[in-house]
C-alpha cells in the first residue's frame, strides 16, 4: 500500500514558494522622496457596499500625495472589508478606494504626522455604478466569477449559457464543480454537499433543489468549500448558498422570461417586487416542463464455478421533468435599525422515465439463449413547502447586530415503479401475454422545524466576535409496497413480505462560537461548534429499534495574508460530517429489478471529513490568478457495496468500510483580455485514493483525476455578446471499479434591445454530441460495463423583459462619449 505521507510535502513546497514571493514582493516595495524618512504612519479602514452595508473583500485603496498625485503606497481590502497601510512617511495624502462594479470613492486631504500617526477613515461606502438616465440603469459588467478568501461567487447575470436555465446549468461552467450528462452536481469529486437558498436549508435533496431554482431568479451563488463554524457541518464537500435577486429600488419592478429548447422542453419565470421606505413586497412564479431522451449499453458477467453468465442489454427511454413554484414575502422596517421578515414558498415537482430494454442471456460453455423485452415506467413527484420568519436588530452600522429566525418545511413524496419483463424471440419480437409484471409504491412524508439565533459583535477595528444556538427537529415516515401482478384476477397483489413502513426521527442541538481579528497583515477566524445528535429509526416489520445519541465537535480555522498591493494568501481548515439519509438506514429489501436488490444498513455511523485549504491569489489590474491546494481526508466513509447472491442476483447495501484521500490542485484566472473580450478558465487536478475492506479482503484503488473549463464572452456591436464554453472532466475510479472522462462544448449568443429592457439569448449545449456517462465495475464474481448517452444537441432561445428599473445592466460610458458594450471589433 502506498504510503500518503507525501501529501504534506505539497503543502511545504506551496507554502515555500508562496513565502518567496512575499519576500520578493517585500524587498520591491519603498516609500516615496529620498533619503530615509521616517515611515511609521498608518492608515486604516472599511470598505462597505452603500446600499447593503455589506463588507467588500479585495476592493482596490490607493494614497496618493497631496502635492504632486503621486502614488505613495496601496492595499486590498481582506476580511469584512477591512485593509491597513503601512509604513507611510508624515505628510498630507489622499486615498482612493475603488471596486468593479462600484462607483470610485475619494477621501478628501488629511495628515500623517508625529502626533497623529494612526490616520482612521472609518467606513467607506461605495456606491454600486448604477444612474438612472432617462429611466435607463447604467452599471458596470462585474466579472462572471468573483474569488474571495473563504468563497467563490458567481455572477448569474453574466453567464449566457445560464438564461432560461436552472441553477444546475449556471454550475457547469463554474470552477470546482462538476456536472454529468444527467444533470447531476458534484463538488471537488463528491455529491455530498449542502444548499443553502438564501443562507436556509433547502426542504429537497442537493440535486433537486438545484433542478427547481430558475437560473433568471438568481442574483449570485457562493461557492464555500470550507465553510466557519457558523454553518452546519453537514456535506463533504462544502456548502452552495443560492442568493435570490432583490430589488433595493423604490417602486414596483420585476422581470419575466420565457424559453423554449428543441425536444419539447419549456420554461417561464416571473419576478415581481414593491418596495417603499416601510415595506419591502416580493412574489414569484415559475414553470417548466422538460422531456430528454437517452440510450445506454449494459454489459455483465456472473462467474460460476465452471460457465460465465452474460446478461448484455440494450436500452432506450425517455425522461420527463416537469413542476412549478409560487413564492411570497414581505420585509416590514420597524426602524431603521430592525427588520421583521415573513416569507413562505410552495412547489412541485414530477419526473417520469421510461425505458424499453432488450436482454440477451447465455453462458459459456454454451448451453442455452433467453432473449426478453423489460418495459419500465417509473414516475416521482414531490410536493413542498416551506414558512420563513426572520427579525434583526442592528445595533450599530458596525456590524453589531442580533438575528432570530424560525424555519417549518414539509415534503411529500410520491415514487412509483412498473416493470413487465417479456419473453421474446431472437428479434426480441414479444410472444408473451402474460409478462412478468410487478410495481413498487413508495410515499415519504417529512417535517423539518429549525430555530436559530445568531450574535455578531465587532469589539475592536478589526475584532469581531460571533456566536448563535440551533435546534433541527426532523421527522420523516416512509411506507414502501411490493405488488405483483396476477392474471387469475387481473389486478395488483401486495407482498406483505417484501413491503415495510419506516419511521425516521433525528433532532440535532446546536451551539458554535467564532473569533475573527487581524495581527499585523494577518488576519484570521477561528470557530468551534458543537452539536449533540439524538436519532432513532423504527421499522413496522421488526420489533427493534435502532437509535444512536452522540455529540460531535468541528472546529474550524482561517487566516489570510495580505504580501503588497497584489498578492493575497489564505489558508483554512474545517472538520465536516456527512450523515447517512434514511435509503441507507432502511434495513428493509427493495427491488431494484430482477436482478437487483437494496437493503439500508440501520448500524451505519456518520463519515467525518477533515478538510485541508492553502492558496495563493496575485491581482493583474482588472484581471487575477488563483491557485489552490487542497488535501481532504474522509474516515468512517459511507460505501456502496455490491455482492452477488447464491441465485445470481446483485445485493445493494451500505457499510462503513473505507477511508479516502484527495490531494489537489485548482488553477483559476479570470482574465480581462480586451475591453471587448473576458476570459475564464480553471483546471482542477486532484490524486483519489481509496482504501478499505470489501467482503473480508482488502483494497485499495487510486486514480489521478483532472477537468478543466474555459469560458470566454465576447462583446460585439449593436448591443450583441457571444460566449464560448468547454468542460472537460476526466476519468475517475470508485470503488469497485472506473468512470470515464468526456468533454462538453457550448455557444451562446444575446442581443439586448429598447434600452435593454428586453433581450434574446440563443444557445446551444453539448454541439458536437460528445457527452456521456461510461463505467465499470467489478467484485467476487462479476463484472458490469455501463455507457449512457443523452439527447444531443439542444438549442434553446431564451426571451427576457424587465419591468421598470429591474433593468439589464448598461455598462457605464468610456471617456470618448461611446458606451463600452459597442466597442466589439
Amino acid at each position: 500500500m502506498k504510503s500518503l505521507n507525501k501529501y504534506p510535502l505539497f503543502f511545504i513546497i506551496l507554502l515555500l514558494t508562496i513565502s518567496n514571493n512575499e519576500i520578493l514582493a517585500q524587498k520591491h516595495q519603498r516609500g516615496p522622496g529620498s533619503g530615509n524618512p521616517t515611515k511609521d504612519g498608518i492608515i486604516s479602514g472599511q470598505i462597505l457596499d452603500k446600499e447593503t452595508n455589506e463588507a467588500l473583500e479585495y476592493a482596490n485603496v490607493v494614497v496618493f500625495k497631496v502635492k504632486d498625485s503621486t502614488m505613495v503606497s496601496g492595499s486590498v481590502t481582506g476580511m469584512q472589508g477591512k485593509f491597513t497601510i503601512e509604513g507611510l512617511p508624515y505628510g498630507r495624502y489622499y486615498l482612493i478606494a475603488d471596486y468593479i462594479g462600484y462607483h470610485k470613492s475619494t477621501i478628501p486631504s488629511f495628515k500623517v504626522t508625529p502626533q497623529s500617526k494612526h490616520y482612521k477613515t472609518g467606513s467607506i461606502l461605495l456606491q454600486s455604478s448604477t444612474t438612472n438616465l432617462d429611466q435607463v440603469v447604467i452599471r458596470a459588467d462585474k466579472p462572471h466569477i468573483e474569488y474571495r478568501m473563504d468563497k467563490k461567487v458567481v455572477n448569474v447575470s453574466e453567464d449566457l449559457m445560464a438564461s432560461g436555465g436552472t441553477a444546475v446549468g449556471v454550475l457547469e461552467n463554474v470552477p470546482s464543480i462538476d456536472v454529468d450528462i444527467e444533470g447531476n452536481v458534484s463538488m471537488r469529486g463528491t455529491s455530498n454537499f449542502q444548499v443553502l437558498v438564501d443562507g436556509r436549508p433547502s426542504v429537497l435533496s442537493s440535486n433537486d433543489a438545484l433542478m427547481q431554482i430558475p437560473a433568471s431568479t438568481i442574483d449570485r451563488i457562493e461557492i464555500i468549500t470550507n465553510p466557519s463554524a457558523k454553518y452546519d457541518p453537514d456535506g463533504v464537500g462544502g456548502i452552495l448558498n443560492v442568493i435570490l435577486k432583490k430589488q433595493k429600488k423604490p417602486g414596483i419592478s420585476g422581470v419575466v422570461n420565457t424559453s423554449i429548447s428543441t425536444g419539447n422542453k419549456y420554461r417561464a419565470d416571473a419576478l415581481i417586487n414593491y418596495r417603499t421606505s416601510k415595506f419591502n413586497i416580493y412574489g414569484a412564479l415559475d414553470y417548466n416542463y422538460m422531456e430528454m431522451t437517452m440510450k445506454g449499453t449494459f454489459l455483465n458477467e456472473i462467474y460460476l464455478t465452471d460457465t460465465t453468465n452474460y446478461r448484455d442489454s440494450e436500452t432506450a427511454g425517455g425522461r420527463l421533468r416537469d413542476g412549478y413554484g409560487i413564492k411570497a414575502g414581505i420585509d416590514y422596517f420597524l426602524t431603521d435599525k430592525s427588520t421583521l421578515s415573513l416569507s413562505g414558498k410552495y412547489g412541485y415537482a414530477g419526473f417520469e422515465r421510461t425505458n424499453n430494454t432488450t436482454r440477451h442471456i447465455y453462458t459459456i460453455p454454451y448451453s442455452s439463449d433467453e432473449f426478453s423485452r423489460s418495459i419500465n415506467e417509473s414516475y416521482r413527484s414531490r410536493d413542498a413547502y416551506t414558512l420563513n420568519m426572520n427579525y434583526l436588530q442592528s445595533f450599530d452600522d458596525n456590524g453589531h447586530k442580533l438575528e432570530a429566525s424560525a424555519n417549518y418545511s414539509n415534503r411529500i413524496s410520491d415514487d412509483s415503479a412498473e416493470q413487465n419483463d417479456y419473453a421474446t424471440d431472437a428479434n426480441w419480437d414479444i410472444d408473451d401475454d402474460s409478462p412478468e409484471a410487478i410495481k413498487t409504491l413508495e410515499d415519504d412524508i417529512s417535517d423539518e422545524l429549525r430555530i436559530k439565533v445568531d450574535y455578531s459583535r465587532p469589539f475592536s477595528e478589526n475584532g469581531k466576535l460571533e456566536a448563535g444556538y440551533q435546534s433541527r427537529f426532523e421527522f420523516s415516515n416512509g411506507k414502501y409496497s411490493f405488488n405483483e401482478y396476477d392474471y387469475y384476477i387481473n389486478d395488483w397483489i401486495p407482498n406483505d413480505l417484501n413491503s415495510s413502513e419506516v419511521d425516521f426521527k433525528r433532532n440535532i442541538h446546536a451551539v458554535y462560537g467564532t473569533y475573527a481579528n487581524e495581527w499585523k497583515t494577518i488576519g484570521f477566524q477561528l470557530g468551534l461548534r458543537g452539536e449533540y445528535t439524538d436519532r432513532e429509526i423504527k421499522n413496522a416489520n421488526t420489533t427493534e429499534s435502532f437509535a444512536i445519541n452522540r455529540f460531535d465537535y468541528f472546529p474550524t480555522v482561517h487566516i489570510s495574508k495580505q504580501v503588497g498591493d497584489e498578492h493575497q494568501l489564505f489558508a483554512s481548515y474545517s472538520k465536516r460530517i456527512d450523515r447517512p439519509n434514511g435509503r441507507e438506514l432502511d434495513p428493509f429489501p427493495f427491488y431494484l429489478d430482477p436482478y437487483n436488490q437494496r437493503v439500508g444498513n440501520p448500524e451505519l455511523e456518520p463519515e467525518y471529513i477533515d478538510s485541508y485549504e492553502l492558496g495563493y491569489q496575485k491581482l493583474i489590474k482588472k484581471s487575477f490568478i488563483s491557485l489552490e491546494g487542497y488535501y481532504r481526508v474522509n474516515t468512517n466513509k459511507i460505501t456502496r457495496i455490491r455482492t452477488l447472491q447464491d441465485d445470481g442476483g446483485i445485493l445493494h447495501t451500505y457499510q462503513n468500510l473505507n477511508k479516502d484521500f484527495s490531494l489537489g490542485f485548482e488553477l483559476m484566472g479570470n482574465m480581462a483580455v480586451k475591453k471587448w473580450m473576458n476570459i475564464n478558465a480553471s483546471v482542477n487536478v486532484y490524486d483519489y485514493r481509496l482504501e478499505g475492506t470489501v467482503e473480508d479482503e482488502d483494497i485499495e484503488n487510486s486514480s489521478t483525476n483532472w477537468s478543466g473549463k474555459l469560458n470566454a464572452t465576447i462583446k460585439l456591436k449593436n448591443e450583441f455578446r457571444i460566449q464560448l464554453s468547454g468542460v472537460y472532466r476526466g476519468p475517475t475510479a470508485t470503488v469497485q471499479g472506473t468512470r470515464e472522462g468526456y468533454f462538453v462544448t457550448n455557444i451562446a449568443i444575446r442581443k439586448d434591445f429598447f434600452d435593454k429592457k428586453f433581450s434574446a439569448t440563443l444557445s446551444a449545449r453539448d454541439i458536437i454530441k460528445t457527452a456521456k456517462y461510461e463505467s465499470t465495475s467489478y467484485g467476487d464474481g462479476f463484472y458490469s460495463y455501463s455507457k449512457f448517452e443523452r439527447e444531443a444537441p439542444i438549442i434553446s432561445l431564451n426571451l427576457s423583459y424587465i419591468i421598470n428599473n429591474y433593468k439589464k445592466q448598461k455598462s457605464p460610458k468610456n471617456g470618448s462619449g461611446m458606451d463600452s458594450d459597442d466597442e466589439g471589433f
